[in-house]
């Protein structure tokens, strides 16, 4: 018996695998003048492979209508076009990613990308993926991020900081179900005046919940 859900089937048939993920993302244009205060860092090809394929794996990607909430670059948004999304909407708040955002999701045409504040987001969904401002610049800037996909998506594959664990899960069980837990490791470049190695490893926790939307 398969164990891979019948909605991914074509894509795995079709050989669009983690590693041929990894190695797509990892050609992308990266950020254009990054800003601490909004603690963009680019996704890791490595993570953001992984996170887009594990929700593939569980049949929340391919024919689904996607909510990339803080897009950044773009590199969630891609990974989930490459694994047979229906619609991708990619929400970054920053104007100056927009160049980049068009760039590097040039190639498909089912993808709408929105400069503007992920809290005025109303639409619904059938899936989010986030890696989200973590708030360790600004207090609670990770919150209208949780609010908004919460409210607005069925499906949910949040990275976060480690560290905030028990408040993730708790404000997760609170809006929903926590249907798995994974720790796993950001690899994060020197990007910033306060960085003192080429890249810090950071420990995540990435969880997929369920809404009752």
């Amino acid at each position: 018996m398969s164990l891979i859900s019948p909605s991914v089937g074509e894509h795995l048939k079709n050989n669009i695998n983690k590693k041929k993920i990894e190695m797509a993302v990892s050609k992308l244009l990266t950020f254009n003048n990054p800003k601490n205060h909004l603690e963009q860092y680019p996704t890791d090809p490595s993570s953001a492979a992984y996170l887009v394929f594990m929700a593939a794996m569980d049949g929340n990607i391919e024919c689904k209508k996607i909510l990339d909430a803080g897009a950044g670059t773009g590199v969630l948004s891609f990974s989930a076009l490459m694994l047979g999304a229906d619609e991708v909407v990619a929400v970054e708040i920053d104007h100056d990613q927009l160049t980049v955002l068009k760039t590097n999701l040039s190639m498909y045409g089912n993808c709408r990308i929105v400069i503007g504040n992920i809290s005025e987001v109303a639409e619904k969904f059938d899936t989010a993926i986030c890696n989200p401002p973590f708030g360790a610049v600004i207090r609670d800037s990770d919150l209208p991020f949780l609010d908004t996909i919460f409210s607005n998506c069925k499906n949910i594959y949040l990275l976060h900081n480690y560290k905030n664990r028990d408040f993730i899960l708790e404000y997760a069980k609170k809006r929903g179900r926590v249907l798995r837990e994974e720790r796993i490791t950001l690899s994060i470049p020197r990007m910033y005046s306060h960085h003192t190695k080429n890249y810090e490893k950071l420990d995540c926790i990435l969880i997929w919940a369920e809404t009752s939307l």
